[in-house]
């Protein structure tokens, strides 16, 4: 039986959070910072505590038991509580703000024109994390969220900040060679961005063919990356042509390097959000961000 006069074990009340959250002690360790074997002793300690099995544990994986369902949620809820308690009480916040963006976009648009929102609110220190990952504003501390989505973040404020469309970018040189004529595009050097493939709707290069007359089969021709980042710095680099997203490619085409070969462009399923909690969105820190993303893409 667990006594109420020996000392809360926070220790392993953490590791336990965390592994009922993943369902994974590895995951949990990761998370952490700590070893799986730390998480496991954590754990057991607990289990001691509370004298009962808190997880049906199988040859690779766990689950929770009647007992740890039922502690589970109501201890992360304890802990999101006293994040968001110790958010309100730490002065040491106040002037810290933390972004969460997709990587091209944080990249791209966000690193830039940064400085200028340094030069208006001097006192406000700014953290960009690029993120493809929609972030929890609880857990993981974030203010606000700049996402590339179709605008579904329920129980959150969100903004459209832009409409994305994409149209064909490379280097001059490459540019060159096409003397605007589509077809002269050579398919093993397209460049794709794998996120293009998560859901109906969003810029592919086969689309772009289409829409532009030439409908090509392009089956797993040129180079593959995993955002579109990756795909907009090789087509800096003269390597291939990339579907560029704007308002992502606005500066590389200003400052040349990169060129739009062609006018036709297609329109994405997504666009460019500015998230954050509802009852947040006219606090200071925020509101001055929030003001300065619209006014710097008014300026775009």
């Amino acid at each position: 039986m667990a006594s109420s006069n020996r000392p809360l074990p926070l220790n392993a009340l953490r590791s336990f959070d965390a592994a009922a959250r993943h369902l994974s002690f590895a995951l949990a360790a990761e998370e952490l910072c700590v070893t799986p074997a730390a998480i496991s002793v954590q754990v057991r300690r607990l289990e001691e505590w509370v004298g009962a099995p808190l997880f049906l544990r199988g040859h690779r994986s766990v689950t929770l038991s009647t007992t740890g369902e039922a502690l589970a949620p109501r201890l992360t809820a304890l802990f999101v509580e006293m994040e968001r308690l110790l958010g309100q009480v730490a002065k040491v916040h106040e002037g810290s703000l933390q972004v969460s963006a997709m990587p091209s976009f944080a990249s791209k648009w966000v690193a830039p024109r940064l400085a200028g929102f340094r030069v208006l609110h001097p006192h406000i220190q700014v953290r960009v994390m690029g993120s493809d990952r929609r972030a929890d504003f609880e857990r993981d501390g974030i203010d606000i969220g700049l996402r590339y989505g179709d605008g579904t973040y329920p129980d959150l404020h969100c903004e459209l900040i832009a409409k994305a469309a994409a149209t064909p970018v490379c280097s001059p040189e490459l540019a060159a060679r096409l003397a605007g004529d589509p077809t002269r595009i050579d398919t093993a050097l397209l460049l794709h961005d794998e996120s293009a493939l998560v859901a109906p709707g969003l810029p592919t290069w086969s689309a772009w063919f289409a829409q532009a007359g030439v409908p090509r089969d392009i089956g797993g021709e040129g180079m593959l990356f995993s955002n579109s980042h990756m795909a907009l710095s090789a087509a800096v680099a003269g390597q291939g042509f990339a579907l560029g997203l704007f308002p992502l490619i606005d500066d590389d085409v200003a400052a040349g390097r990169l060129v739009r070969p062609f006018p036709i462009q297609i329109e994405s399923s997504f666009g460019f959000w500015f998230v954050c909690a509802r009852e947040r969105v006219t606090e200071p820190k925020i509101a001055a961000f929030r003001n300065w993303v619209f006014a710097e893409i008014g300026r775009d």
